[in-house]
């Protein structure tokens, strides 16, 4: 039997530059997402500090290495670590990348795209129901970015995203930032791709800030939300029952303020869905 998934707000992701404001300002912030891959291997004191400040705020797990697009099982210490952290963390959700970070030879330490084509749906299915067999916690896939189209395959973008929520069964961690630079850097309508996507399977999203560089802009989780991303935001929040969203900063950190102002504005957002 499926979980029920409570809606829990605004949250921002659990950086160490930001665990000060984060910890003065725990009545602003609704949850905080944790990267995953940093404490499935971890000793176990850096996961009892973690539990200490989920204390105060409900934590999402987010995972960069589960390369569900490999042709091959998901390693087992690799998922079975996972689905531990995620029961500790009594987790409403967790999530990954649709896409793929390794090979049976090589880890490529990246998110890397794959081909839009029937036979990638199948592996990533039969990979998302190994993750399911083994929890009855939602899992959700992200779309990511990537920067030229991809060859030899059958089907968009959104197309595939579709095929694989539908036949997985599964729900999805929209990042709306990706979309965005997807469409400028691929010269797509970011408002179609929406239209294409089953957004009723949406259940977080992310929100972030790009940099451009000559002529495309790079997902840098570096500079501010852009004007085009609140947009797209209030298009999909007024068609779908998001869940949470997610505020992503990784670098060039800006005065604690300035991610709480940016807090606010995705609340009053999201609040305008009742």
């Amino acid at each position: 039997m499926k979980r029920s998934t409570p809606r829990l707000g605004v949250g921002l992701g659990l950086r160490p530059e930001l665990y000060q404001g984060i910890m003065q300002n725990t009545g602003r912030i609704d949850f905080l997402e944790v990267i995953t891959d940093q404490y499935i291997f971890a000793p176990a004191e850096k996961v009892e500090r973690l539990l200490e400040i989920g204390k105060h705020f409900p934590l999402i797990p987010h995972g960069i290495g589960m390369s569900v697009g490999t042709d091959m099982k998901i390693e087992n210490s690799y998922l079975n670590n996972t689905i531990e952290f995620v029961d500790k963390l009594d987790a409403h959700w967790f999530s990954d990348h649709l896409c793929y970070t390794k090979t049976a030879e090589v880890d490529l330490g990246q998110l890397t795209p794959l081909w839009f084509t029937e036979e990638t749906v199948e592996v990533v299915c039969r990979n998302v129901n190994q993750v399911k067999k083994m929890t009855d916690r939602p899992f959700l896939l992200e779309n990511i970015t990537y920067y030229f189209p991809i060859p030899m395959s059958e089907m968009t973008e959104a197309e595939f995203i579709s095929s694989v929520l539908v036949k997985a069964d599964c729900g999805m961690l929209l990042d709306i930032n990706n979309v965005h630079i997807n469409s400028i850097n691929l010269v797509y309508d970011p408002y179609e791709f929406l239209n294409s996507i089953p957004l009723d399977r949406v259940v977080q999203v992310h929100i972030a800030g790009g940099t451009k560089s000559h002529e495309i802009i790079i997902d840098t989780h570096g500079s501010a939300v852009r004007k085009e991303v609140w947009e797209l935001l209030k298009y999909v929040v007024a068609r779908s029952s998001i869940k949470g969203v997610l505020l992503e900063r990784d670098q060039n950190f800006p005065p604690f303020q300035d991610l709480l102002d940016e807090l606010s504005i995705a609340r009053q957002i999201l609040n305008q869905r009742n």
